[in-house]
């Protein structure tokens, strides 16, 4: 079956080789990391490996059982989100273990300029290698990794095969599988068994991640529920002072009530800059910031405002040192990164975005974390459980048909006794639902 599986995958590189030569000679982020991806690794990666202690054969076709001299732990984050929900885990680890190196790698160039902010611990940052058997072998006989651990279940069968060879143990910690993976993996199940196999612990986010996973061929031993590390994550705490320097920069008065509609895919942006233009004839005093997902959507953003008869400023042309005067008709858009989480302390309502299309939703955390109320759409199924929480609670609307955004919207930003009080239920979920760093932690250094 593995035979199968990468007949396949040479196959469709070689068909869409031209094309990723194309985006690699025109787009400088496809450049970045692609010799990392194609195995070739600094040269201070190399793990030492001591003269008196040679490698111990392994079982399998030339697999090298590799047990190097200093300890190593591979952890591996797709990209921004599982970077944020794996952060604190990473400043745990190393503050209890030291002496353990850490290798962190991600597959986005965002991911991995957000791993080189919020994970100073890890004493490598690379970028994940394409999923080819020579390609993993030689990443795998470089780090020679003790341990490897992924997060919310980033299953590559070579890779994982690789590290079993190895003699090194298999984790997955946040590990979380959608309705739409599930499916997808129902129909290779024999393939996915053998997959699963080599992983030694599957620490999933809830009892109905556990199911699904088992179904999928997991072995029932090596399953166990930790809960979602993601309400553990870093939260940043910011002052008044500092909201106040935000709302200065923003053109925010005291009398303004402001929306944000954080990490907006294609799609989204149009339904909620009509809602909230039905909100300004009710109301004046309503902002709105758009916070895309992806920076380069920028321009097609600011073109979108435009076209809505609105005025568009971009975040990066507004005066930092002073207090900006922005007019009620003019709609912000941030085009830098990082800025989000802190950005939400100043919202009145927040939109999630990610929800209004059949994407799955972004986190709703950062912004329930200070105290705000959140109103999605019905595609939340990347956050099931948490999505569930925060409608058990009354923290949050779930916007059934997104024509019916504008009047949810008008009656929530004008109630502000609601939105405190939904704002204090979403900090609840948080405070409640802690605990996964510590359970996963303790998982992982049994095998220390």
């Amino acid at each position: 079956m593995y035979l199968i599986y990468n007949f396949l995958l040479i196959t469709i590189l070689m068909i869409t080789s031209p094309f990723l030569i194309y985006k690699i000679l025109t787009k400088e982020k496809h450049r970045k990391g692609f010799k990392q991806k194609l195995g070739i690794l600094p040269n201070e990666l190399k793990n030492p490996h001591p003269s008196n202690f040679p490698p111990l054969q392994g079982e399998g076709q030339g697999g090298d059982r590799l047990f190097s001299y200093e300890k190593r732990i591979h952890i591996h984050a797709v990209s921004v989100g599982e970077v944020l929900a794996i952060a604190p885990f990473v400043k745990e680890l190393k503050m209890r273990h030291p002496e353990v190196k850490i290798i962190f790698s991600t597959v986005t160039p965002t991911g991995n300029e957000l791993a080189h902010k919020r994970i100073p611990e890890a004493d490598h940052i690379i970028y994940f290698p394409f999923d080819l058997p020579w390609i993993v072998k030689k990443v795998v006989n470089v780090i020679r990794p003790h341990i490897y651990i992924t997060v919310e279940t980033e299953l590559w069968p070579n890779f994982l095969r690789r590290v079993k060879l190895s003699g090194a143990k298999s984790i997955v910690i946040n590990g979380r599988i959608s309705p739409h993976t599930f499916k997808g993996y129902s129909y290779i199940r024999p393939f996915m068994k053998r997959v699963l196999a080599n992983i030694d612990i599957l620490c999933m986010q809830s009892e109905e991640d556990a199911r699904r996973i088992r179904e999928i061929g997991a072995p029932e031993q090596s399953v166990t529920v930790t809960g979602n590390m993601k309400y553990d994550q870093r939260f940043v705490d910011i002052s008044e002072a500092e909201m106040q320097k935000k709302r200065d920069l923003f053109g925010i008065t005291s009398d303004d009530r402001v929306i944000i509609a954080g990490s907006t895919h294609r799609g989204e942006d149009e339904i909620i800059i009509d809602a909230f233009k039905d909100c300004l004839n009710s109301n004046g005093n309503v902002r709105l910031i758009i916070v895309p997902r992806h920076i380069e959507r920028t321009g097609e953003v600011v073109k979108l405002v435009q076209q809505k008869g609105m005025k568009p400023v971009k975040r990066t042309g507004l005066r930092d040192s002073d207090k900006n005067v922005i007019t009620p008709d003019t709609i912000i858009i941030v085009d830098t990164i990082g800025e989000l989480s802190t950005l939400y302390s100043i919202a009145s309502v927040v939109i999630i975005g990610g929800s209004f299309i059949p994407h799955g939703g972004q986190n709703p955390l950062e912004a329930m974390y200070y105290k705000k109320p959140v109103i999605f759409g019905q595609h939340m199924f990347n956050f099931r459980e948490i999505t569930g929480k925060i409608l058990q609670a009354g923290a949050g609307i779930r916007v059934e048909k997104n024509e019916d955004l504008s009047g949810i919207l008008k009656d929530l930003i004008n109630d502000p006794q609601r939105q405190r009080d939904m704002g204090e239920k979403g900090y609840q979920i948080i405070v409640k639902n802690r605990g996964a760093i510590e359970r996963n932690l303790a998982v992982v250094e049994k095998f220390l």
